[in-house]
């Protein structure tokens, strides 16, 4: 018997037939995953990042570009809520929160240990609010503060094989019967609204990811470098163009691709026109 409710979603139960039969026709993520590129102009973005920045330091606060990406995200999730479902037990849920994973370096070097940052954003979070909270948890991530969910894990590898494919089939089991602790699902990075990684920050393009079997991420975003191209532009001119390109990988069950589409394109305008997150909806 699976539990019915959950404390971290809301069970959706006014779906078409054919919605709710999905999850037993593609039954994991890897049999219903959908890729999809975008191709950014952060020309007029870069610019605007450094103006506003010059407001953001008098808090002693920064925005990045991923910063902006992470920030355009979870604007992009309120206004278009269907992406931030998820299935559990063959059935949709609507997320409660809005949280974005991604991982952050201790060390920008090749040996350099890398931990996973988790934030809960508002619906109506701004540029400004944003910053702050990436910073603040980043910070307490990289220190030794923040290394809960490394001391689980380093715990749990010291048991045998074994008992940590039993403790993982365990798991997966609780979950899937939504009897999953509170504490695991609020401390583990796979249970989150949209998981990102920024390989940009060490010059490289952004790959197609695939998405975790564990937990119930439906949404994988890659961030790539900044790089310069030449565009003709309306007057026929050639312009350089500083451009972006976000990799996405969705699971195909959560929303149909006419509405991930929109998300998308709302997505794009947050990014390329920073000022529409200036301030809170």
């Amino acid at each position: 018997m699976i539990k019915k409710t959950r404390f971290d979603g809301k069970l959706i139960k006014d779906l078409p037939p054919f919605t709710r039969f999905m999850p037993y026709l593609m039954k994991d993520k890897a049999g219903s995953v959908i890729y999809y590129e975008q191709d950014l102009d952060v020309t007029k973005t870069l610019a605007d990042i450094k103006e506003i920045n010059r407001e953001l330091i008098k808090e002693r606060t920064l925005i990045t570009l991923f910063g902006l990406v992470v920030a355009a995200a979870a604007r992009t999730l309120s206004q278009r809520p269907k992406l931030n479902r998820f299935i559990s037990g063959y059935r949709y849920w609507q997320r409660n929160n809005i949280q974005i994973t991604f991982v952050a370096k201790k060390e920008i070097t090749d040996d350099g240990k890398e931990v996973n940052v988790k934030i809960t954003f508002a619906p109506d979070e701004t540029l400004a609010s944003a910053a702050k909270k990436i910073h603040t948890e980043v910070k307490k991530a990289v220190s030794e503060d923040g290394a809960e969910n490394e001391k689980v894990v380093d715990t749990i590898m010291k048991l045998p094989s074994f008992l940590v494919k039993l403790l993982v089939k365990a798991m997966n089991f609780l979950d899937q019967h939504n009897l999953m602790a509170r504490s695991l699902i609020e401390s583990d990075p796979m249970w989150c609204s949209v998981f990102m990684t920024n390989v940009g920050s060490f010059g490289l393009d952004a790959p197609f990811h695939h998405l975790f079997e564990r937990g119930n991420c439906p949404v994988f975003v890659s961030v790539g470098k900044v790089r310069e191209e030449f565009k003709m532009n309306e007057k026929g001119e050639v312009e350089k163009k500083s451009m972006l390109r976000l990799r996405y990988t969705f699971d195909d069950r959560i929303a149909d691709g006419v509405y991930m589409g929109r998300a998308l394109d709302l997505m794009r305008s947050y990014i390329e026109n920073p000022d529409l997150l200036l301030s809170s909806i």
